[in-house]
């Protein structure tokens, strides 16, 4: 199975995808990142610059796709070998291997951030049913992955949505077909 890149320096390049992941749909992608880029008036500058943590990556095309669109560094998450080895041939083919980290752990196991700032952009898109978008939320809190500034987008199983309101407040809030996709950011003074 493949997918491709939307926008950007790098579009139309084809990303290998894990035969385990359920990739979002390139039209449900190109969704969100138009709703994304609409919070701001110069749609072009926003990935600028910006750090990317893609959580439950699979081939990484989330991460991928902020890169070729202007992201200076995407950390890739996944717990699946067959997921890590599917970034990693993405990331050799594309020439990107300086501008990322692939991680290979259980997302809830994941270990103190070591820079000085978290992650503009968070993609939480885990396993329907299987991992808990709050409890993940929450960890990557704790760890410094994320914090009150970072822009978190979630994609979930439209007949199982977590009530995320108590820790989030919802900025862009859209069905697509059977999922729900919201942008949100963390409540300031999260305990």
């Amino acid at each position: 199975m493949s997918t491709k890149i939307l926008s950007g320096q790098l579009k139309g390049s084809v990303l290998v995808v894990p035969d385990s992941a359920r990739p979002t749909l390139l039209r449900f992608r190109q969704s969100l990142f138009d709703m994304m880029v609409s919070m701001v008036p110069n749609s072009k500058v926003f990935f600028k610059d910006k750090v990317i943590l893609d959580c439950f990556a699979g081939s990484g095309a989330l991460g991928i796709e902020s890169l070729s669109r202007g992201a200076s560094f995407a950390y890739f998450v996944d717990i699946s070998q067959e997921a890590i080895d599917a970034i990693y041939k993405n990331i050799q083919k594309l020439s990107l291997k300086d501008r990322c980290k692939i991680i290979k752990i259980d997302i809830l196991k994941i270990r103190k951030f070591q820079e000085r700032t978290a992650c503009d952009i968070a993609f939480i898109d885990p396993p329907y049913g299987k991992v808990s978008i709050k409890k993940t939320l929450q960890h990557l809190f704790k760890t410094g992955w994320i914090n009150e500034n970072s822009l978190i987008v979630t994609e979930e199983d439209l007949s199982k949505t977590e009530d995320l309101s108590d820790i989030t407040e919802i900025i862009i809030e859209r069905n697509l077909g059977k999922s729900l996709f919201k942008i949100i950011r963390l409540k300031v003074g999260l305990p």
